[in-house]
């Protein structure tokens, strides 16, 4: 969900498209079965697919910009892309959704859209374009600091400071509008993933090592723990679990890059005729993935008869996985059938898609 570089980073493509089928089997769950929050795989898979959405879009984000600086008409651009569909499209959902069938854990409404942080859905639009103006001041500060540290000091108290505003000067009904705690949430990501991209080499460097693959496994493992199940942490306040949230978000950064770049780089290499048909996919889902996330609401469908199904499962996770993965693959499918109709039309493109 990420302006696209002009020359593809397969390995991105593939994350992309594995977190955006992640989303759309999530919403299988939530939205489509139903009453099933508490399930592990719902959480788990909550956790990780949004930070990888931000963290990909903080890696590319220094290949858009002009000579380490944000312009008015970048900005303008991204703003285009991500700020007109999201008003669009989350409109025409407020007056869809009374007829699809579907119950929503979010409140489906103009006031919703405007005053609950969740957008309907529709959030992550937003919550990128206010992180991308955030970096657009850090990246006219930052070329001027010599070392690595002060630029990480800058980006930490930057950090800080977002969270100051969030959670204590900011009235609940503005933080709401703005979605600024979701911005505080998963701002590490982006800047983690724009950090990777300047510093690439130590990145890379990290990312072959076992050892940082062990420690993120171990870590990212408690502090996920955490976060799906923070009332078992009754004292912890709001402001500590966002926090590590974003430590989590850095985590599952460094697994994915881990696992999934070996893997492009095998099945897209010079010697290979043809691509793997899973990278294929993965990396087609994950090139139409701003489409798929803003289009596929439309066509869920109620799954209640599954329910009973899964309940007496006892909410297991393989049983969760295979239903929502083979219904997600549907909805998606059904999803990238309608953004091709569209496809001719240049204005209807920009308008529901941000193409």
């Amino acid at each position: 969900m990420t302006i696209q570089p002009s020359k593809r980073l397969h390995y991105l493509d593939m994350l992309k498209g594995i977190a955006i089928f992640m989303v759309v089997a999530g919403h299988v769950l939530t939205m489509c079965i139903r009453e099933i929050d508490r399930a592990a795989l719902f959480k788990f898979i909550g956790e990780i697919h949004m930070p990888l959405f931000f963290f990909i879009s903080g890696m590319v984000t220094l290949r858009v910009i002009d000579g380490g600086k944000w312009r008015l008409p970048a900005l303008g651009k991204r703003a285009k892309q991500l700020l007109i569909p999201m008003a669009v499209v989350s409109t025409i959902w407020i007056f869809y959704f009374p007829h699809s069938g579907l119950q929503s854990p979010l409140n489906s409404s103009f006031s919703g859209l405007w005053l609950d942080e969740w957008k309907n859905g529709y959030w992550f639009t937003l919550v990128l374009f206010e992180i991308i103006l955030v970096y657009a001041v850090l990246a006219h500060i930052l070329p001027s600091l010599t070392s690595a540290a002060a630029r990480i000091a800058v980006i930490a108290a930057t950090w800080v400071i977002l969270g100051v505003v969030a959670y204590v000067l900011l009235p609940g009904d503005i933080t709401g509008i703005l979605s600024i705690r979701l911005t505080f949430r998963f701002f590490p990501a982006f800047i983690t993933g724009v950090l990777a991209s300047l510093y690439k080499e130590r990145f890379d460097r990290i990312c072959r090592s076992s050892t940082a693959f062990t420690v993120s496994i171990l870590v990212g493992g408690a502090l996920l723990y955490f976060v799906c199940w923070p009332w078992e942490f009754p004292a912890v306040p709001d402001v500590v679990i966002d926090a590590a949230r974003s430590a989590l978000h850095i985590c599952i950064a460094i697994v994915a890059i881990t696992i999934v770049k070996p893997w492009s780089l095998e099945a897209y290499a010079p010697e290979a005729a043809t691509p793997h048909r899973w990278a294929r996919m993965w990396s087609y889902l994950g090139s139409n993935s701003l489409a798929i996330y803003l289009l596929h609401y439309f066509f869920l469908f109620p799954l209640g008869f599954l329910r009973p199904l899964v309940l007496d499962a006892a909410l297991g996770f393989v049983p969760l996985l295979l239903v929502s993965s083979f219904f997600a693959a549907a909805i998606i499918t059904v999803t990238l059938g309608f953004n091709r109709l569209i496809s001719p039309s240049k204005p209807l493109k920009m308008l529901l898609t941000g193409a």
